[in-house]
């Protein structure tokens, strides 16, 4: 009997061992009042004779300590960072005092202009984009126009798209009507109401949603994990079995096959993108 207590007690100790060394599962909601905001600066310089890389490149240096190197004339502008399991959403804050908009598209491949005005290449076009716009596959040197720089917001997402051989483009607000879900149980219950603009291109796509409430939208169940930023507004949000309330600059994921739905607290809006985790080959 002694020696069945003793290997009871051993298989207890072992499982909760095992428990404490399970990491939570992450949680799906970000707020950003716990994302950090990250000083950048970035700067153009021209390297010429027998460097081993000649013409113009962009420097960057982020945080307190490397801005002390940046030039005086370096654009300044603040970066907040919500990283997903499945992908990346970044929101760049550029002002017109501290030089107007000038970033490097590395990893990005989607941006929306949250406000103002930027150029960034499109399939190797120079291409003015404006608040509202959504540019996929962006590449160069994200800029102000010039003689035109503005305070400006970039929502930036890194995802991956389902189809190989993607092309970049530029899906103008403009041309992209806002479509109203009619009255029902797609738009959701009580008086929640709902309208979308959907930016279609090559493997993915980019929504705003906007909500008028109060109400709660239909449970959606999606099949793929979606990227989500509150642009404006105050909802709760519910994922599987978790709920929590989120405001304006929050951010979350709408997780792959968990039930998902939105209690519309006050008039608000959202950017969703869709994160797959294959990516193209």
């Amino acid at each position: 009997m002694r020696h069945l207590i003793l290997a009871l007690s051993a298989l207890s100790l072992m499982a909760a061992s095992a428990s404490a060394q399970t990491p939570a599962a992450p949680s799906n909601i970000i707020f950003g009042k716990d994302i950090e905001t990250v000083p950048m600066a970035e700067w153009e310089i021209v390297q010429r004779g027998a460097a081993e890389q000649t013409g113009a490149r962009i420097l960057i240096a982020a945080g307190t300590a490397e801005l002390a190197r940046a030039p005086a004339d370096a654009v300044k502008y603040d970066s907040k960072t919500f990283r997903f399991p499945s992908g990346t959403l970044r929101v760049l804050s550029f002002t017109k005092k501290n030089g107007g908009v000038l970033h490097q598209i590395t990893t990005e491949t989607q941006l929306y202009v949250l406000k103002g005005s930027a150029t960034v290449d499109v399939r190797g076009v120079n291409t003015e984009i404006r608040a509202g716009d959504v540019v996929n596959l962006p590449s160069g040197v994200l800029r102000s126009k010039k003689n035109k720089a503005e305070d400006t917001t970039i929502l930036a997402m890194t995802v991956g798209n389902t189809m190989p051989g993607a092309k970049a483009a530029v899906v103008r607000s403009k041309d992209t009507p806002d479509t109203a879900l009619p009255p029902g149980p797609k738009a959701g219950v009580d008086t929640a109401k709902v309208s979308v603009q959907r930016f279609n291109f090559d493997g993915n796509s980019v929504r705003v949603a906007r909500l008028k409430g109060p109400g709660q939208t239909a449970p959606a169940n999606p099949a793929t994990d979606v990227l989500i930023y509150l642009a404006s507004g105050q909802m709760q949000i519910t994922v599987g079995d978790e709920t929590k309330e989120v405001s304006a600059g929050d951010a979350l994921r709408e997780e792959a096959g968990k039930s998902t739905h939105w209690d519309v607290r006050q008039n608000s809006m959202f950017i969703a993108t869709n994160a797959p985790t294959a990516q193209p080959k």
